[in-house]
């Protein structure tokens, strides 16, 4: 076990935690007391939306990778409890949707 990529393993953890949260902070932000977002132009709009976009695909890959990385280097120990659910859904998102 080496304890470099356990903290590796936790900081990718993090960051996917917080990008999640940073996404959901953004759109409350730009809501009005109606549940509407408001965008002073289209290109803005346009370029926030891309930035949520790369922020909510950032989000589930820090977590995986912090997760492979976690359950790979505790393997004997009962990564692969976590190791094989997550290797069959990210197979289920590259070949089902």
């Amino acid at each position: 076990m080496d304890s470099t990529s356990d903290i590796a393993g936790f900081v990718l953890l993090a960051a996917g935690v917080w990008l999640g949260i940073l996404v959901k902070q953004r759109r409350f932000n730009r809501t009005n007391e109606f549940g509407v977002e408001r965008f002073p132009s289209f290109w803005t709009k346009v370029r926030q939306r891309s930035q949520d976009y790369i922020l909510v695909g950032g989000c589930p890959l820090a977590v995986a990778c912090g997760v492979i990385l976690l359950s790979s280097n505790h393997f004997e120990g009962g990564g692969w409890v976590v190791m094989l659910p997550l290797s069959l859904f990210m197979l289920y998102l590259l070949l089902g949707t």
